[in-house]
Formats: structure tokens, C-alpha cells, sequence
């Protein structure tokens, strides 16, 4: 049995982690964590209890869907105590992801968790080398009007997938009601255009990466991976 403890539990995110972990048989959540005012509440069957220096350290794996500066918090943390962790806050400056990136423990940074929105982040780069300069690109993202950062940690990811010797790729975000998370990608010459969109119908698209990520992880003491190192999707760039 894998032992989580997850940071974050009581937030949306957090939930739907729990939900989704709560099917699998060889993993067991055996601290949910979030702020010392929410300590005490349910989350799903959970009791959830203060974040700590005691948090989370009888657990093989650390899963982080907190804030970003707790997650910071977090990480370092983990590290000391050489607790691998996925990450699945957002929001980070790059000074702030080289910090996550250089971490003595084995850690996944992970902006998005879904499965499909990994897949996307893996085959942007070949159709952009494929169609070439030719092609105008663009992202566009709505998400719920809740989400602190704009753009999100996944367009941002997107865009830098798309861009061909460091172009600047044009985002837009928008802000509206409860939108769990839309992308939609533009190729577009004077001839056609291509839209690629993935469509979250609920946060359990997000945490579906969640349970191969802690297998992944568990029992590593060192490495900077990512889910595509998870998912199988390193393919090379032609």
C-alpha cells in the first residue's frame, strides 16, 4: 500500500483527488492537509487536518494541490525529509520552478494533471515543426472565475510548445463562472486553420493523473520528471 498525504485537501482540487484516489486499491490517503482553520472539516470521508511540520511524515508519497506559496513551503520540506511529491499548484514564477526543478528529492511539477491536457503538451511541439513558420499560432483558455493566475500554468505550457525560436505566443484568458478549464489551440495559414480544444467536464479530468504519478514516484529518491515521464510521452522532437 502506497501511503499519501495530501496538501490541499480541502479545496476543489483537493476533493476531487480524494474522490479519485478513494477507487484505487493500492493507494490509501493517511493525512489530508489544508490550513489550520479548516482542520477539523470532512472532505469526502476524510478528516482533514492542520498543515505542520508534523504533516505528512509517515507517507511514502506527498501529493501538493495547494497554493503556491505553501506548495514552495511543501517542496522544500519534502526534500529535507526526501519525500517525493507531485506538485499541482500553479501560479509559480520561473524563479520559483527552478527552485521546484532543483529540489533534492524526486519531484513531478505538474501544471495540469489530466491525462489528455499531457498528451496535448507532448505532440504541440511536432505539429508546430511540422506545419512551420507558415502558420499563425494562438492559445485561448477560460477557466472558472475562482482561479488566481491568468494565463494559466497551462497555456503558458501550451504556448511554449508552439513557439518556434522563442516567438511570443498570443494567449487570452478569460475569467467566468464556474468553467472548469477549456484550451483551445490555433494553427492558421492564409489557407486553413486547425483548432485543437480539450474541454474539462469536471475536476476529475485533473486528477486522473494523480494515481499513476504517486506510483511513478513511490520509492524514488532523486529525479526532475514531469507526466510525461508518467504517461510514456517522451517522444523526441523531429
Amino acid at each position: 500500500m502506497i501511503r499519501v498525504c495530501l496538501f490541499g485537501a480541502g479545496g476543489r482540487m483537493g476533493r476531487a483527488v480524494l474522490e479519485a484516489l478513494a477507487t484505487e486499491s493500492d493507494i490509501e490517503v493517511v493525512d489530508a492537509v489544508d490550513t489550520p482553520n479548516q482542520a477539523g472539516n470532512l472532505a469526502g470521508d476524510h478528516m482533514l487536518v492542520a498543515d505542520g511540520e508534523s504533516a505528512g511524515t509517515s507517507a511514502d508519497v506527498w501529493v501538493d494541490v495547494s497554493l503556491r506559496e505553501a506548495a514552495i513551503k511543501h517542496s522544500k520540506r519534502a526534500a529535507t525529509l526526501n519525500i517525493p511529491i507531485l506538485i499541482g499548484a500553479t501560479g509559480f514564477s520561473e524563479t520559483e520552478i527552478e527552485t521546484l526543478n532543483s529540489l533534492n528529492t524526486a519531484v513531478i511539477y505538474a501544471p495540469n494533471l489530466s491525462p489528455g491536457v499531457n498528451l496535448l503538451f507532448s505532440l504541440m511541439p511536432h505539429m508546430r515543426n511540422i506545419l512551420g513558420k507558415g502558420y499563425d499560432v494562438a492559445v485561448h483558455e477560460i477557466h472558472h472565475h475562482h482561479k488566481l493566475d491568468a494565463p494559466s500554468g497551462t497555456a503558458k505550457r501550451l504556448a511554449e510548445g508552439i513557439s518556434l525560436e522563442g516567438e511570443n505566443v498570443q494567449i487570452t484568458s478569460l475569467r467566468l463562472g464556474e468553467n472548469v478549464g477549456e484550451h483551445k489551440i490555433y494553427f492558421t495559414s492564409e489557407g486553413e486553420e486547425i483548432q485543437i480544444t480539450h474541454r474539462a467536464h469536471s475536476r476529475l479530468a485533473f486528477a486522473a493523473g494523480v494515481a499513476p504519478a504517486v506510483r511513478f514516484l513511490h520509492g524514488k529518491k532523486s529525479g526532475n520528471y514531469s507526466m510525461s515521464d508518467v504517461l510514456g510521452l517522451n517522444w523526441q522532437k523531429s
